[in-house]
């Protein structure tokens, strides 16, 4: 084949050059299975540096589909400027325009991907360029705002800072530069605008508009994901974990992708894969402190399966029946079900009680299936400069970011080392005399007050082991000025006043076996996955003051604290 290098079981490509229509030439690779060209192609386009996924060829060419792999513009080996997300459908149209004019090619293209390769896909399908046939978007928002670079409000801090200004903010990663970084002292510096040059890599134009734009206003407005979903023609396959950012997004654009559909064919087509995993599949059966079993690594092929399925014509049925799987964490198995929440769901009240001392988990915060009639309030001191600190959970900070990683480790852990503070009310339930299963949306409704004009509350669900181990399953936080998910029209608190939080922790599928308990958490940090609330109402990019506030967590009486759960009914799992 013209310009392939013969390897051991395809024929490679290692560097072709795609045309862009304005000139800019994006560098590609090519991996063909040998004897079965023309043959239809996974195209992977990725800000990472192409040749991090070419192992991905191997797997793809013993179904005999071939992959193409592009270096997204303005990264690596292309040429052009990278700015994040723009121009990633037109680059993406000429790029599918390219490979069906290929000897190689048959016509029929998917793509796949993690992050932002999956935006990438997101952004083209409502195009509807002819060859694009089927896409597997995996482990991405779509809302960049409400669940990505910021989290109901609160900035993804790590997140956000590592990936602008050590990874995309540069035509090659400086990732590898973080460890010789004192991260804790840096990422506590004010104000938060300026951490770009602290951090030795000068103005970084993205992620100085990114901190401005605190509330969800016309800038992130003017990036549609979610909204272009009515747009879509190909079936999709949305792959998310239960600890990564995403799970939540995953079930919303579910959501989207069915109601926008053209034909109730295309609805039926769509499907949700939700594992035990993190921002990507894990390579181990062990994730943090937990060990999920050989049952969690069998869908770690499903990007190429769904792919030969779809290409090849099949039905979608012979790769997965039901539109939605999830693996159910604690019974480590794998379940197939057909709406979402499942229609079997019993929404169960957990109310927040004390004897007015839930601090620590030494404390007497307790979880009751019925409400108290005495009003109680549990406090603490939230200071910023002494913030709770990341430990283990719901994120997509991993090993590709070295030094940070080490600070934000996603999964599942021990909280009892946080749950020692005083700034840290638990409030655990009673023992489980039976298995109990909770599958769906999970949120808190919290009355609270705090003597700041704006500060955070954050909530987690825990599952108490009976050897006392605290493992954390979700967890959520809400920015007091967004109180009334008005996401673009910020609010003060008003000091002092109690007032109800909303709190939408991610979903999760999880056993809480019997003899464990359940436990809740709130405090009003998670450092530094999530950027401190620094309690004065000031802008947050601009900001460089920091003040402590007294809270108040209120229950009983008029004040229905409780934690909502999606129970599902014994013997119905």
């Amino acid at each position: 084949m013209a310009g392939a290098v013969r390897g051991r079981e395809m024929d490679v490509i290692l560097h072709a050059v795609v045309p862009m229509r304005d000139g800019v030439r994006l560098a590609t690779s090519v991996f063909l299975p040998r004897g079965e060209c023309p043959c239809p192609v996974a195209l992977v386009r990725t800000a990472y540096n192409r040749m991090g996924v070419a192992g991905w060829a191997d797997g793809l060419a013993r179904r005999g589909i071939g992959l193409v792999v592009q270096d997204t513009r303005g990264r690596y080996d292309s040429e052009g400027t990278h700015v994040p997300f723009v121009g990633e459908d037109a680059d993406g149209w000429d790029t599918l325009d390219w490979i069906v004019a290929q000897p190689w090619s048959n016509g029929r293209v998917g793509m796949m991907g993690d992050s932002y390769l999956a935006i990438v896909q997101m952004l083209l399908a409502p195009l509807r360029h002819p060859a694009l046939k089927v896409i597997n978007p995996r482990f991405m928002s779509g809302d960049l705002w409400r669940q990505g670079y910021y989290c109901d409000g609160a900035l993804s801090l790590a997140l956000t800072w590592s990936w602008l200004c050590l990874e995309v903010g540069a035509r090659t990663s400086k990732a590898a530069f973080t460890p010789r970084l004192d991260l804790e002292r840096l990422l506590k510096s004010l104000p938060i605008e300026s951490l770009d040059e602290r951090a030795g890599v000068g103005v970084v134009p993205a992620w100085r508009q990114y901190a401005a734009h605190f509330a969800r206003d016309a800038f992130w407005q003017g990036m549609p994901v979610r909204e272009r979903m009515d747009s879509y023609a190909v079936p999709t396959l949305l792959t998310a974990g239960w600890y990564d950012y995403y799970p939540n997004e995953a079930f919303r654009n579910y959501e989207a992708l069915v109601r926008g559909a053209d034909t109730p064919e295309l609805a039926r087509q769509h499907r949700v894969l939700v594992g035990p995993w993190t921002h990507g599949m894990n390579a181990s059966t062990r994730l943090g402190h937990l060990d999920f079993g050989p049952e969690a690594l069998r869908e770690n092929d499903s990007s190429a399966r769904w792919l030969e399925c779809l290409l090849k014509g099949r039905p979608v049925e012979e790769f997965q029946k039901a539109p939605i799987r999830l693996f159910v964490m604690g019974a480590n198995r794998w379940r197939d079900e057909y709406e979402w929440p499942l229609a079997r769901t019993l929404f169960t009240d957990l109310h927040l009680d004390s004897d007015g001392a839930a601090n620590t988990l030494l404390g007497n915060g307790r979880l009751r299936t019925t409400p108290s009639s005495r009003e109680a309030a549990d406090r603490y001191l939230y200071d910023p400069e002494n913030p709770v600190p990341t430990l283990g959970g719901n994120h997509s900070v991993g090993p590709y970011n070295p030094g940070l990683y080490d600070m934000c480790l996603p999964g599942p852990y021990d909280q009892r080392p946080n749950e020692r503070r005083d700034d840290l009310l638990v409030y655990s339930g009673e023992t489980l005399s039976e298995d109990l299963e909770v599958i769906g949306p999970v949120v808190l409704r919290l009355w609270a007050a705090t003597s700041a004009p704006d500060t955070d509350f954050v909530a987690r669900l825990c599952d108490v082991f009976p050897d006392g181990r605290s493992i954390n399953v979700t967890e959520g936080v809400l920015r007091g000025r967004f109180r009334r998910r008005q996401w673009d029209r910020p609010e003060p608190l008003e000091p002092g006043k109690v007032v109800e939080w909303e709190i939408h922790l991610q979903p999760t599928a999880y056993l809480f076996r019997a003899g464990h308990r359940l436990r809740l958490d709130v405090t009003s940090s998670n450092f530094p996955l999530w950027d401190r609330n620094l309690n004065t109402g000031g802008n947050p990019a601009t900001e460089t003051r920091a003040q402590p506030a007294d809270q108040a967590v209120w229950h009983g009486g008029r004040y229905s604290s409780r934690l909502i759960l999606p129970v599902i009914p014994a013997g119905r799992g």
